[in-house]
């Protein structure tokens, strides 16, 4: 498969993905993350994954605009925080206005609108053997 096919059908998922609400998507999230929790080495566990990896993908896309679209309207506007909090190293690039931390670094005391802990962001290497 040539490069170039490979990109036009990864973006043209992504075009279709991305057409669909995170509203939509995150009604089967918890369905997802069972499926993958549960590992089997099929064909369909392994699809499972990557529909999980998808609806992570979107929300985190719409984190990611919304963080930059309340930066570029000036530092009032970044109020409440991304619902993320990034990996060791990356907290400066998302702290806004002096966000208070605790001993550990971690935003103290911030939760989710499900009242669950905040997700952590996880940077995404390359394997060094490939």
């Amino acid at each position: 498969m040539s490069e170039g096919y490979m990109e036009k059908a990864l973006l043209k998922l992504a075009k279709q993905l991305n057409a669909y609400d995170e509203a939509s998507l995150m009604d089967l999230w918890s369905k997802y993350e069972a499926e993958v929790a549960n590992f089997q080495p099929t064909r369909k566990w392994e699809e499972a994954t990557i529909v999980f990896g998808m609806i992570q993908a979107v929300k985190l896309k719409n984190q990611l605009f919304n963080y930059n679209w309340a930066e570029s309207c000036g530092p009032e506007s970044m109020s409440p925080r991304p619902d993320f909090v990034p990996v060791k190293g990356e907290d400066e690039l998302f702290t806004v206005g002096g966000g208070k931390k605790d001993s550990g670094g971690k935003s103290a005391g911030k939760r989710n609108r499900s009242g669950d802990k905040r997700s952590k962001v996880l940077r995404l290497k390359p394997r060094e053997d490939s």
